[in-house]
């Protein structure tokens, strides 16, 4: 135990230094870092954070916050130091007519429980909802309807934040301005986001999801720019992926029936086929959690996932995707893997952190990958492979989103 920890203030919590506390805290979804704190503080309240940062910092100690340790490069491990579990703090405090107040360790999927039955949501949702709050805000969160509302930090009203000195400060765009422009986007290490007080907007009961078949990128890509320049999707996401040994180009776009911006038309689109059907609000917004049984019992839920995530821009988005596509194999992305393509626009996009190419539009690619467990050679082929995607993205202007520390 450091010596440091002997004399931390009485908490309210409890900071914990057992081998499980720490295996658990040196281990995250991507499962290639595993980098051991000295302890593990689960928190019953802001104060306890305060107390334990301004500790910290007498004794030199990284304090890092984890949500649902969804990172992939051990971006919320602290080696040698400090880390919060954040789900300890997963109060629900109220929901108004046009926002949430939640605790920053409750999961996007809860969040929905509380303000469907309002009719409401938030305008931006990542595409996985078991993620926290203050996971997804100090990150960015963007998703497919980013194209309309920015990120998820850019639909945020006030935040309720523990600063790197230990003071407890609420800002927002009008108090603490600074604070405010910190934390979002910030990766925790700018302040600890403890309370948020989110936008919401009327969410509609049904929705029209259209998936469409593509041929080759290039029509996949300009379809895309089509769509988030005219704005006639609420939800647009483009997918390759390799199935039964084909390779597989992929639009969905989604209409929010009775709520959303979008009129749905889909003419002058170049797709080969399309697959329609109407779906509840919460089936598609919840779509992926069907998948995750099918990919533990697979044995790829808890194995390593070398993901890289990239901001290309317009200009090069083509050449970054056939890039990808041309390392679509079973030996680098297995039965299940894919790559992600999220047409966005600069303009949407205000929080300062998040670095974006400078380009009007842009694109997340999004390299998911799923390694065998005990299967290091294959985990470095993946990581070499994304080292590749990296320098063409970088060479391009684009930028690393959720980039390793």
């Amino acid at each position: 135990m450091h010596q440091a920890l002997s004399t931390v203030p009485a908490l309210t919590g409890s900071l914990e230094t057992d081998e499980d506390a720490l295996a658990w805290a040196a281990h995250d979804y991507g499962d290639t870092v595993h980098d051991r704190p000295t302890a593990v503080l689960r928190p019953a309240d802001a104060a306890d954070i305060s107390t334990v940062i301004r500790h910290a910092g007498v004794h030199g100690l990284t304090v890092v916050p984890r949500g649902q340790g969804h990172s992939t490069g051990g971006q919320a491990q602290a080696l040698g130091g400090i880390v919060i579990d954040m789900t300890s703090l997963a109060a629900i405090h109220e929901v108004g007519p046009d926002r949430v107040v939640v605790d920053a360790g409750v999961k996007w999927s809860d969040v929905l429980r509380a303000t469907l039955p309002h009719g409401l949501t938030p305008p931006v949702l990542t595409d996985y909802l078991e993620l926290t709050v203050g996971g997804t805000l100090s990150v960015g969160g963007l998703g497919g309807a980013s194209h309309h509302h920015g990120a998820q930090t850019d639909n945020v009203i006030s935040l309720d934040v523990v600063t790197p000195t230990g003071d407890v400060v609420t800002c927002s765009p009008s108090s603490n301005r600074a604070v405010f422009d910190a934390v979002r986007a910030g990766r925790g290490r700018n302040g600890v986001i403890t309370r948020a007080t989110l936008r919401l907007v009327r969410a509609p009961e049904t929705v029209a999801w259209h998936k469409l078949h593509y041929d080759s990128i290039s029509q996949l890509v300009a379809d895309q720019r089509q769509l988030v320049t005219a704005g006639t999707f609420d939800y647009v996401e483009g997918q390759l992926k390799l199935r039964e040994g084909r390779h597989v180009a992929e639009l969905e776009a989604v209409t929010f029936i009775g709520s959303g911006a979008g009129s749905g038309d889909l003419g002058g689109l170049s797709f080969l086929e399309a697959e329609t059907h109407t779906a509840t609000y919460w089936e598609f917004v919840d779509r992926l959690a069907p998948g995750e049984p099918v990919l533990r019992e697979a044995g790829l839920w808890e194995s390593p996932h070398p993901w890289c995530n990239l901001l290309v821009p317009n200009a090069a988005v083509e050449e970054v995707l056939h890039h990808a596509d041309s390392a679509l194999g079973a030996d680098l992305y297995s039965d299940f893997g894919l790559v992600l393509a999220y047409p966005l626009r600069t303009d949407r996009i205000s929080t300062p952190l998040l670095r974006l190419p400078d380009d009007d539009l842009f694109f997340l690619i999004a390299a998911l990958r799923y390694a065998p467990s005990a299967s290091p050679e294959i985990v470095n082929a993946m990581q070499d492979a994304n080292a590749r995607l990296i320098g063409k993205t970088i060479a391009a202007g684009g930028t690393l989103y959720l980039d390793p520390l």
